[in-house]
């Protein structure tokens, strides 16, 4: 580990030590990956996950609490940009494994009982590896090697290494008036920051907030409070922007524009700026035996506008995407839904399954 990391470790670790020693730790969840050839992605590959401790509160009757989170996984990713131009590829992507590391430190600071602030460091490594199905023909193209795929395009000028160590700040508002997720409003809003001082390959800013509100329709309980039948009406509202002279794609798995519209792919359309809507009509139950246990129909309707240049190039562009569709899920005591979505591409197409205007998927989302 170079000086510059072991500076920011030293001083994050020397302000927090004094309160740590005296916290009491509780178990805290906060995302989890799968990887596509591994169980159709259902089966966790990664978990982010960690402890938290009370803290001296800096504001009476607000709590204060330390943050510690660790990750490690292997994922799948997918790169859609021409590595020595830019411009954006219809087909024979960059298609490789990648062994991912990360820790997060930072203090979570109560604002009263429905919102609180994040604020704090996430280091990373990750190491890419040749994809498992190197030599396999898919729908897209063949998979290649890294080095085969970057000499096939002629070189490597837009993404450096894909293996490396990262830096990044992290600021995060969360606010959440939500009923169980059944009525109510809730906003998240998320800014990171990795400077090129504390980055190996990477140097942006990337800002994202998503607002939703979920409207219960109709709802009829049981004696024992089962659900028996019940509409949902819920709709989010997302937005992304990235700027810098290198985004790295662990932030591009995040903020391009198919990963927000339901029916498209993770890393496809990435440019500055993505703005999303997502309206679904969720059919919830019955849960007659066990509470917390029941099956949810969604049909949904998204709409996502993708503006501004191709992330790390000078080439303006913009996209539109659009689909339709249901999903057929089983719910497990609120925390995890597991099932299959079928999305009807009304605009724009899945470059990883060219030519079709049906794309069906196994989903899974777990909550805690």
């Amino acid at each position: 580990m170079s000086k510059k990391y072991r500076v920011v470790l030293c001083l994050i670790m020397l302000i927090l030590s004094p309160h740590s020693a005296f916290a009491s730790w509780s178990f805290t969840y906060d995302s989890w990956e799968g990887h596509p050839r591994i169980g159709s992605s259902l089966v966790p590959t990664g978990i982010r996950s960690g402890v938290t401790g009370d803290l001296d509160p800096i504001f009476s009757g607000w709590e204060t609490d330390l943050v510690l989170l660790a990750k490690a996984g292997f994922h799948e990713r997918v790169l859609w940009q021409h590595p020595v131009n830019g411009s954006l590829l219809s087909s024979s992507p960059l298609l490789f494994d990648l062994l991912q590391f990360d820790w997060t430190i930072g203090i979570k600071q109560s604002l009263g009982s429905k919102q609180n602030i994040f604020l704090g460091y996430r280091g990373s490594y990750e190491q890419a590896l040749d994809s498992m199905i190197e030599g396999d023909a898919l729908d897209s193209g063949t998979v290649l090697g890294i080095n085969p795929w970057f000499s096939s395009y002629g070189g490597n000028t837009l993404y450096g290494t894909l293996s490396g160590i990262g830096t990044s700040l992290v600021l995060n508002y969360y606010y959440n008036r939500q009923e169980e997720l059944l009525d109510g409003l809730a906003f998240e809003g998320t800014l990171f920051l990795g400077p090129k001082l504390l980055n190996t390959n990477a140097s942006y800013a990337s800002l994202s907030a998503e607002g939703i509100g979920s409207l219960l329709l109709y709802e009829e309980l049981d004696d024992k409070k089962h659900n028996l039948y019940s509409i949902i009406l819920r709709n989010s509202l997302q937005l992304t922007y990235t700027l810098g002279s290198h985004i790295p794609f662990s932030v591009l798995q995040e903020t391009s524009l198919g990963s927000l519209v339901r029916g498209y792919g993770y890393c496809q359309y990435p440019l500055d700026g993505a703005l999303a809507n997502r309206l679904s009509l969720c059919f919830n139950g019955p849960e007659p035996f066990t509470k917390g246990f029941y099956p949810r129909l969604v049909l949904f309707f998204d709409i996502g506008y993708g503006f501004g240049q191709l992330v790390n190039t000078s080439i303006s562009s913009q996209t539109f995407l659009s689909s339709a569709g249901v999903s057929v899920t089983y719910s497990l005591l609120s925390y995890m839904d597991i099932g299959y979505q079928m999305a009807y591409l009304i605009v724009g197409s899945n470059p990883m399954q060219p030519g079709k205007t049906m794309v069906g998927e196994l989903i899974a989302h777990l909550r805690y």
